[in-house]
């Protein structure tokens, strides 16, 4: 697995990455993730390859809410779901975050109702803290702060 920045070369590869319908309410869309990043200060953004082909997205950014650094968005596209490269992604992410910014901690928030997930990032080492509920652009969420100790 190798981590890509997302800019003009490959932009396309990321917006074409979609998950199955029935995760649509797990992970915002990678076009509404794009965006905020081209906005918001301190969003990095990064396509997960496996050999030359982009199978999924990171969005990840310091969060002064815990306060620390998050893994906000992680998704694979649901062509390359069920193949291993989630937990694989997620690991290799885990070294690449560690390296690039010499942090203690990783944040992820993951909803709920998202039980796979949930159970592979425990998997890896990370441990659920509290539910967190909150409203966004009129929407309710209810989801598991979890934290990896790196």
């Amino acid at each position: 697995m190798e981590f890509r920045k997302i800019d003009k070369s490959n932009y396309w590869d990321c917006i074409s990455l979609t998950v199955d319908d029935s995760q649509e309410g797990f992970v915002a869309d990678n076009k509404r993730s794009l965006v905020e990043a081209a906005y918001e200060d301190g969003l990095y953004t990064l396509g997960i390859y496996h050999k030359e082909t982009m199978v999924g997205f990171v969005l990840y950014d310091y969060d002064d809410t815990f306060p620390g650094w998050s893994m906000s968005r992680f998704m694979l596209g649901k062509q390359f779901q069920g193949k291993g490269y989630g937990k694989m992604a997620a690991r290799a992410f885990l070294d690449y975050f560690k390296e690039k910014h010499n942090a203690d901690k990783l944040y992820i928030s993951v909803s709920l109702e998202n039980t796979v997930a949930r159970k592979m990032y425990a998997s890896i080492g990370f441990e659920e803290i509290k539910e967190i509920e909150y409203t966004f652009l009129g929407m309710q969420f209810k989801e598991m702060q979890m934290v990896k100790e790196l």
